[in-house]
Order: structure tokens, then C-alpha cells, then sequence
């Protein structure tokens, strides 16, 4: 879940990191919030996908039809991870900071509960059609542990403020992509390459507005990136995005870190 805040100080915006805790998948590195879908997240009723977002053909990619689940798992993730809530209350977006009463849902929604009905006892509804796609990628055939993996991506409702949960992230932080991709160089913080790459094709961005126009555009197809070699160093060969001009890129291992290139 790749969560955007506007600008400050003359940045054009945020975007939100947690850094994962050392006893799970990828442990210790920087990465967006998210994780698996639950059962429960099947369970949406009368909930909705963007009305702009564009679909891949089938055979391709995500269709509408049984896209809504991994929305759900992006917002309920959101909210398990940092606290922030992507909902409505009668068609409107919540925003301003959480009440108690609705904060205290967090443990509820931690403990294995479906997010849908623990927010409908609340009068809220998980707000799915204000997620956009921005990327699906499925781990290097070669690879021992595989992953299919979707990025979405949102404004930070105003007036919420995020708290890791100190178990499956002990810390949370507002970047520019440019800012983590230089932390990363500089081994301040450790990232993974579907996370460098995202960062990489976020920095083409200067505005909260320009990343959801382009991602409401976006047809985000199901894409298996490369390895491959150049120059004798690893490398991975991440396809572009031919619908709204996203480059090919290539990661390049050096000097212990992923490096991105044109391809």
C-alpha cells in the first residue's frame, strides 16, 4: 500500500515506510505497508473498485471481477500496520483524527476479525474505490521463495497520523522517493528490488494529483521481472508500463546495492 501525503517544505510529497520487524518476511528492511490476503477479506459487501481504473485484458492481469479482496487486504493492512484508516461514513471519506471508539477497532481487526464487519458496527465501510493500481510483480522464476505482489496506491486521509504496531513493524517514516532511494545508497536503510523500483518509477512524479492520474490510467498487468546479467553483475529486468509511458528499467547489484538503470 503505497499511502502519499502532500508536500511540505517545498517537497512535492510523502510517501509512507515501515521497517519490518526481524521475525518476518524480509526482516528489518524498509518496505510500504501491506502483507497476505485473509480469508476475511473476501468479505465485502456492497463495496466498490475505483469507477477510473483502467484492467488488463483477460489472461493478463487483475480483473474487476475478483479484484476486490486484494483492496480489502490493502486497507485492512493499512490499518492493522499503522493505525490509518481508509474508510467512509455515509459516502463520505473519514477524515480528522480517529476517535477513540474507532481506534479501538485496530485490536479487533489485529485479532483475526473481518475489517468490513468490524467497521459496519462503527457505520463505516472500507473506502476500496479510493485505492488505485499502480503495479503487480511476481518474483524471478529463479528465485527459492516466491511472491505475487500488488501495489496500490492513496492519498493520507487528512488529519490521521500514523503509529506502527511495534509487531510486524517497529517503525514507521514519511519519505520523498528521492529521499529513501539516497537513505538506501547511503545504508542508512535496507530495501528490497520491487520496493527500489517503485521508488524509482515514483520519483518521475511532482504531485500527489500526478501519481493517481497516471495510476487511474495505468493497465496494470501481471509482469515476472528478469534476472539477468551486465557488465558481469547481476542484474533485473523490470518491463515497463506501455499504457502511460513508464520506462523499462533494470536494477543493477553493485556495491551491495540494487541500482537503477535504463534498460
Amino acid at each position: 500500500m503505497i499511502l502519499l501525503r502532500r508536500g511540505t517544505r517545498g517537497a512535492p510529497f510523502s510517501l509512507l515506510m515501515v521497517e519490518r520487524h526481524g521475525s518476518i518476511a524480509c526482516p528489518g528492511a524498509h518496505a510500504f505497508p501491506g502483507g497476505g490476503v485473509d480469508p476475511g477479506d473476501a468479505e465485502a459487501p456492497g463495496l466498490a473498485l475505483p469507477p477510473a481504473q483502467r484492467w488488463a485484458p483477460p489472461g493478463e492481469g487483475d480483473r474487476p471481477d475478483d479484484a476486490l479482496p486484494y483492496w480489502m487486504a490493502a486497507v485492512r493492512e493499512l490499518f492493522e500496520e499503522v493505525g490509518i484508516l481508509l474508510a467512509t461514513r455515509d459516502g463520505r471519506a473519514v477524515a480528522g483524527p480517529l476517535p477513540a471508539d474507532v481506534v479501538a477497532l485496530r485490536a479487533r481487526v489485529q485479532g483475526g476479525e473481518p475489517l468490513a464487519r468490524v467497521l459496519a458496527e462503527a457505520g463505516l465501510a472500507p473506502a476500496t474505490e479510493r485505492l488505485l493500481y499502480f503495479a503487480r510483480w511476481i518474483t524471478p522464476v529463479a528465485h527459492p521463495r516466491r511472491w505475487d505482489t500488488r501495489f496500490l496506491v492513496a492519498e493520507l486521509p487528512p488529519g490521521q497520523e500514523a503509529c506502527a504496531d511495534g509487531t510486524e513493524t517497529v517503525g514507521c517514516e514519511w519519505f520523498t522517493p528521492r529521499d529513501a532511494l539516497a537513505a538506501y545508497e547511503a545504508g542508512r536503510i535496507a530495501l528490497i528490488p520491487p520496493t527500489v523500483r517503485t521508488l524509482d518509477d515514483l520519483t518521475r512524479f511532482a504531485s500527489v494529483d500526478a501519481v493517481l492520474e497516471d495510476a487511474a490510467r495505468r493497465v496494470v498487468r501481471a509482469l515476472t521481472p528478469e534476472i539477468v546479467e551486465q557488465g558481469g553483475l547481476p542484474a533485473i529486468r523490470y518491463p515497463g508500463n506501455a499504457d502511460t509511458g513508464g520506462p523499462a528499467r533494470r536494477l543493477v547489484l553493485r556495491d551491495g546495492r540494487w541500482r537503477p538503470m535504463d534498460d
